[in-house]
């Protein structure tokens, strides 16, 4: 009996007719927050305890994410959603002020912020293995995959306060290596604190097989050339930024139309001005 695919093409290695199966990684939920994290506590190198317990003023300048671990545990009361916790890591720059003086010094600290979601990941009985996987004894996946999406924080404000009810800052051994290995806990009688504002995205997704319709080969039509123009040509083909210039002020309007930007030597992108474009009715 012939060997007959689920497209009724026959033989396992036909070209299929106009479709294409594809793996693909297909997002069953997923959800966006804006998250305002505030008085979160940050320690700092042991170098650094001394300068911050005699600090009479203090500014955060800039955070970045240095890290971030994401967990997922299976709801069992409700068969298909999964539990994702996300544990960031973030690291503040400070310059802290000290009594009598006008001229900060920098410091650079850590502070973490933990975010639980509940979303939906279907159910899967299927053991998946790969030939990528390099492990001696490979583990089948089964459970979605959780992944987070997360913009640099913004500093909203900093705030020395006092340190009245020391509290342990979980700091995992990777992050406090990435700091110089010498991060030590708040046990003086002050301590900074930090808001931040956070975007976010967290979703779960699966690798599902698809059917698509397939055309053709995606065979570039650009030519790879070498550019060997000085670097003044080069700059004269850039677009004037006027939005850069301008910002929030809407479409850019001149000679060239609205939203099309002059080039440097002031002509258009088509070489057509906007009062020699034909009339179209």
């Amino acid at each position: 009996m012939p060997n007959v695919n689920s497209r009724g093409t026959k033989g396992c290695c036909s070209a299929p007719n106009n479709a294409l199966s594809a793996d693909i990684t297909r997002i069953y939920d997923s959800c966006a927050d804006r998250d305002c994290l505030e008085n979160l506590e940050v320690v700092f190198p042991e170098a650094d305890a001394a300068l911050i317990e005699s600090a009479c003023s203090v500014k955060a300048v800039d955070c970045d994410i240095l890290t971030a671990y994401v967990d997922m545990d299976e709801v069992s009361y409700n068969r298909g959603c999964y539990a994702v916790e996300c544990s960031y890591y973030f690291t503040v720059d400070f310059n802290v002020y000290q009594a009598g003086s006008s001229t900060p010094e920098s410091v650079q600290g850590v502070c973490t912020f933990t975010k639980r979601s509940m979303l939906y990941g279907a159910t899967g009985a299927v053991n998946t293995f790969s030939s990528a996987d390099t492990a001696e004894l490979p583990a089948s996946v089964t459970a979605p995959v959780a992944k987070v999406q997360a913009m640099e924080p913004m500093v909203l404000g900093s705030d020395i306060v006092n340190n009245t009810v020391p509290e342990c800052v979980q700091i995992p051994e990777a992050v406090n290596q990435a700091m110089g290995g010498t991060i030590a806990q708040n046990t003086g009688d002050q301590k900074i604190v930090v808001t931040l504002g956070l975007f976010s995205i967290m979703q779960l997704s699966r690798d599902v097989q698809v059917t698509l319709p397939a055309y053709e080969f995606a065979v570039p039509e650009k030519e790879c050339n070498a550019d060997n123009d000085s670097p003044c040509e080069v700059f004269r083909s850039f677009d004037f930024p006027l939005e850069e210039f301008f910002p929030g002020n809407g479409p850019a309007c001149n000679a060239c139309g609205c939203d099309k930007p002059m080039d440097y030597d002031g002509e258009c992108p088509d070489n057509m001005r906007r009062n020699d474009r034909p009339n179209r009715r």
